[in-house]
């Protein structure tokens, strides 16, 4: 999987503090939550990572805390898992309708497509440019991502689906998030199977 957010020339998405509060209410608002989330603590939580601070000094750390905070059940049979088919798979889930990506659940719902990054000059959020010259705010988003691709493969359980493109070559592209954070970190003893689906572009031939 992923992503879905990645450092920008940009800058920080603009609003990024009323999006992500207003995500946080609204997810809940549509799913049940045994226990409400505090969605101004949650933005508190994810700001105080990098507000403030160049991309340098950001302690990647912070995202684990974020992450364990945020984190919910995954159903058992939902979890899908994507490499390269970010839209088909998305279309795919909703005409399914029973499974979910990382992105249709709680932590990735929040932040998803967004970007964001720090400065320490006021308002403590740069909203101009995320793309710092030593390549911090790329590091930052791939640990972010890394993170939470993590989370979700060890959450999995029963069967999971993994829906690949084979019109890129290899399908199972080895440097992929779903290759170096997702499958590796499965636990056989929660996953029964994985259900893989290949698909390729209309306007490509079929590789695999």
């Amino acid at each position: 999987s992923l992503l879905c957010a990645r450092s920008s020339a940009h800058g920080t998405t603009a609003n990024i503090k009323e999006i992500i509060i207003g995500r946080c209410a609204d997810y809940q608002a549509t799913n049940r939550f045994q226990h409400p989330v505090n969605c101004n603590h949650i933005w508190s939580v994810f700001s105080s990572i990098f507000v403030n601070k160049s991309p340098c000094q950001v302690n990647t750390s912070g995202y684990d805390n974020f992450i364990s905070q945020v984190s919910v059940p995954v159903p058992r049979d939902v979890a899908t898992f994507w490499s390269g088919t970010y839209s088909f798979v998305h279309l795919y889930i909703r005409a399914v309708g029973n499974l979910k990506t990382l992105e249709n659940l709680f932590p990735g719902y929040l932040v998803n497509s967004l970007s964001w990054c720090g400065q320490q000059a006021p308002p403590g959020i740069n909203y101009q440019s995320c793309h710092h010259p030593q390549g911090c705010d790329s590091k930052n988003s791939f640990e972010f991502w890394s993170k939470m691709s993590t989370w979700f493969a060890r959450s999995a359980s029963g069967t999971v689906h993994v829906v690949l493109n084979s019109s890129r070559v290899p399908a199972f592209a080895p440097n992929s998030f779903f290759a170096k954070f997702e499958f590796p970190n499965f636990i056989k003893e929660k996953v029964d199977k994985i259900k893989i689906i290949v698909v390729h572009d209309l306007d490509s031939k079929v590789n695999q």
